[in-house]
């Protein structure tokens, strides 16, 4: 989705935008002025911020809960946050590191691949996983969204039955994403689920005997867009090489 889909707004504007998702995602709640003044985010007045966060809010970009002060994202300022402002975070070379160490401890042909790969997925990310496969489908990391403040109950149980059913919307999904990179889905866009109101990054990948497989992360809309694109592009770069760089025969946790 590029530029011209969205209402226009100036550069001072998207750069508080993005103060206020990468805040909301660091603390889980509403964002206020006074907290990106405190964090000397800008060298700007509270008022000024403000004012521009009424303009945010009037042009569909944050909302005001009923409960707080405070603004957070709508998916149309999430999107826009995912597209046009965000600068993908590389994983350290320590995180690096420690996934090339756990590819050489089991053979592809395992039957236990994709178990594995969505274990490592959900505890790396701290969110759900899922990892799909010709035969083989596997999901890991319901407790982390079940303890997760920022995720609202009805819409974990709205993950929870997501995986119930996950079967069913595998064949769609290996054909929508299997071919694909890395991707965030974000709150409505994820058409597979009736209400739902969450967010899902999902790639395609493929391993070195060729066989294509889809892997994804689901969690709140507040996750941590950066490091969970990168965590997956990285997954994906690890899986579908086969050099003398990576020995890759699975990556397992």
């Amino acid at each position: 989705m590029g530029m011209a889909h969205y209402p226009e707004i100036t550069q001072r504007q998207a750069r508080i935008l993005a103060a206020i998702v990468k805040e909301n995602c660091d603390t889980g709640v509403p964002v206020a002025s006074k907290d990106l003044v405190d964090k000397e985010y800008f060298d700007l007045s509270g008022a000024t911020i403000r004012n521009e966060m009424q303009v945010l809010e009037k042009e569909g970009y944050i909302m005001q809960p009923h409960t707080s002060a405070g603004r957070v994202p709508t998916d149309m300022g999430f999107r826009y946050f995912v597209s046009e402002l965000m600068e993908r975070v590389k994983l350290s070379m320590k995180e690096q590191d420690r996934l090339r160490k756990e590819v050489v401890k089991l053979q592809v042909v395992n039957a236990e691949i994709g178990r594995r790969l969505a274990k490592l997925l959900a505890d790396s990310s701290e969110q759900a996983s899922f990892a799909l496969f010709p035969g083989d489908t596997s999901t890991m990391g319901l407790a982390n969204i079940l303890d997760n403040p920022a995720l609202p109950p009805e819409d974990a149980k709205e993950i929870a039955r997501f995986f119930d059913n996950i079967d069913e919307h595998a064949e769609a999904m290996m054909r929508d994403y299997a071919s694909g990179s890395p991707q965030a889905v974000i709150g409505k866009e994820v058409k597979l689920s009736e209400k739902s109101d969450y967010s899902m990054i999902v790639s395609g990948v493929q391993l070195p005997d060729g066989k294509q497989g889809v892997v994804g992360l689901l969690g709140p809309k507040s996750m941590k867009y950066e490091k969970n694109m990168g965590l997956m592009e990285y997954i994906a770069k690890l899986l579908g090489g086969g050099g003398a760089a990576i020995i890759l025969l699975a990556i397992i946790k």
